[in-house]
């Protein structure tokens, strides 16, 4: 690798910068993004704040401080020529903002402070293009494990990414790497290199076995092999590109950056949660929350005091990536967009030690040790014999659904474009949850409204029914009526039934609901009513 000096005044490097960001400076002039940076900073020219790439994409405004002092100063950077500058360009295209680094092999015989070499992103795209070697015995796929070679993959990619390339489990690499006595990167090793930091790479020993069979199992450690890096389907093809570019380069913010207003006001609320339960406790003892009468915030249990401020830089890093993508933080720390709310729970794992009795519990023992002696029916107290302590290791659930834990290969710092990922990948599974609810809502409400529709029709026409027959009912008695009448005129034509034919005719206008006559005293007939309640009947005193 040659390497040749590179002369910019300092006005040239500011206006690159502020084109294609620090990383592309570096990648454009084949420097080692650390030093890159490091020259920057030295030669106090301002960089681009969290989140001014992505609100340029969205097209809002941002702000360009301008350079202060002498322009036409001259920054000299190292320029180190790669052996492969086609596959450089190549993984430039691919990945054209992401601000990672890796460190490159040492072949020293000790572990030594090594400064990022190489952008991750070229190597590993330089490794791709050659898939790992495989073999076919009894109708099964294996892979083979060259020891040299995975020794570079495990200490350029985390081990989670070897094991995609291989189509196993990280647990599988592991045990391999252990097998071919191969040194992985301890905890924390990635975060270092992202932040810039030096680390320290584990030369790899003298070893006997130099490959490996393994059986070729299509495990990856995704929960759902859809929920990948490549999917986000449902996000325009414009906004999928800038939420992946966005989540390839975000950083954890520094150690004591001021953090977003939300986050501050729900440590105060924990702060006093915490001065409350040391209250209760004291004055009721550990159980006094049995039953979780009060609620408490979220993270103030399940997880160390020692261990919250680590949470809050992650959920602190997630919005200042998120927000200027639409996001909004809520007040108990969720990730909401719209109607939808994503919920991040974190939980501490714990260690099990001796348990070290305390004072009382001395005492109870001394007072069981005496009456024993004395009665044969005495009870031993029940004191537990371990106790779970918190080790510092955090494990992040989105949503109930995708779960991210610290382990050998990497700790969640390392994982936050997954878990930015993971947060859209499950706010559309709560959209989606979200419109079918309301689909069947709609769909329920809409057959409640036809029956409803079709009931009020049936009633309608019943009435009508009944009506009709009411009035069929009248008529028939008018008919009868005047058909006695004339009966009787005839079977009395030797009297005068002339006052009475009158009145009885009279009557049965009164009920034939073609005429529809008023009767002096009955009144009007309703004859769509019913007999019962259409009369005539008798009228009481009250009448």
């Amino acid at each position: 690798m040659s390497s040749t000096t590179v002369r910019l005044t300092r006005k040239e490097l500011y206006e690159e910068i502020w084109k294609i960001s620090v990383a592309g400076v570096s990648k454009k002039y084949g420097i080692p993004y650390a030093r890159c940076l490091a020259k920057i900073k030295a030669a106090q020219i301002p960089v681009p704040p969290s989140g001014y790439w992505t609100k340029l994409n969205f097209g809002k405004s941002v702000e360009r401080p301008p350079l202060s002092g002498d322009g036409d100063a001259v920054v000299e950077l190292l320029q180190e020529t790669l052996p492969s500058t086609a596959d450089a360009k190549k993984a430039e295209q691919v990945f054209p903002l992401q601000e990672e680094t890796a460190s490159e092999p040492s072949s020293a015989s000790s572990p030594v402070d090594t400064p990022p070499q190489k952008p991750p992103e070229v190597e590993i795209a330089q490794m791709n293009v050659t898939p790992p070697e495989t073999i076919e015995k009894f109708g099964q796929a294996y892979n083979v494990y060259h020891r040299e070679t995975l020794y570079q993959e495990v200490w350029t990619m985390p081990v989670t990414e070897v094991a995609k390339r291989y189509k196993v489990s990280d647990v599988a690499i592991h045990k391999v790497c252990k097998s071919l006595d191969i040194p992985t990167p301890p905890q924390g090793y990635w975060a270092k290199l992202r932040a810039g930091k030096p680390v320290k790479k584990l030369p790899l020993p003298p070893g006997k076995e130099q490959t490996k069979l393994g059986i070729q199992t299509g495990i990856s450690h995704l929960a759902n092999p859809q929920k990948t890096t490549a999917s986000l389907e449902f996000l325009p093809e414009e906004e999928r590109q800038v939420v992946l570019n966005v989540a390839a380069q975000i950083l954890l913010p520094q150690e004591h950056a001021r953090m977003r207003p939300e986050i501050v006001a729900h440590r105060k609320r924990i702060a006093e949660w915490n001065k409350r339960k040391r209250q209760q406790e004291r004055k009721f003892g550990a159980n006094w929350n049995r039953g979780r009468r009060e609620v408490p915030p979220p993270f103030a249990e399940g997880v160390s005091e020692e261990q919250q401020p680590r949470i809050f830089r992650l959920i602190d890093a997630l919005a200042k990536a998120m927000v200027p993508l639409g996001w909004r933080l809520t007040e108990d720390l969720r990730f909401a967009r719209e109607q939808d709310a994503v919920t991040l729970t974190f939980s501490e794992s714990t260690d099990q030690i001796l348990h070290t009795p305390t004072k009382e519990e001395n005492l109870k023992l001394l007072e069981y040790e005496e009456e024993r002696k004395k009665y044969s029916w005495a009870a031993k107290p029940q004191i537990r014999k371990y106790d779970s302590v918190y080790n510092g290791r955090l494990s992040l659930c989105v949503n109930g659904a995708r779960t991210f834990r610290d382990c050998r290969s990497y700790v969640l710092e390392d994982r936050l474009g997954d878990m930015m990922l993971s947060i859209y990948g499950e706010a559309e599974q709560v959209k989606q949850a979200r419109l079918a609810r309301e689909e069947a809502e709609r769909q329920r409400q809409e057959q409640e409204r036809k029956r409803e529709e079709r009931r009020q029709r049936y009633n309608e026409e019943v009435d009508r029914t009944l009506a009709l027959v009411n009035c069929a009912s009248d008529y028939e008695i008018a008919c009868r009526i005047r058909s006695y009448v004339s009966a009787m005129e005839k079977a009395h034509a030797d009297q005068d039934l002339s006052a009475w034919a009158s009145w009885a005719r009279a009557k049965a206008d009164w009920y034939d609901p073609t005429i529809a006559k008023e009767d002096e005293l009955l009144g009007k007939r309703e004859h769509e009513k019913s007999q019962e309640s259409k009369g005539p009947q008798h009228k009481g005193y009250r009448w």
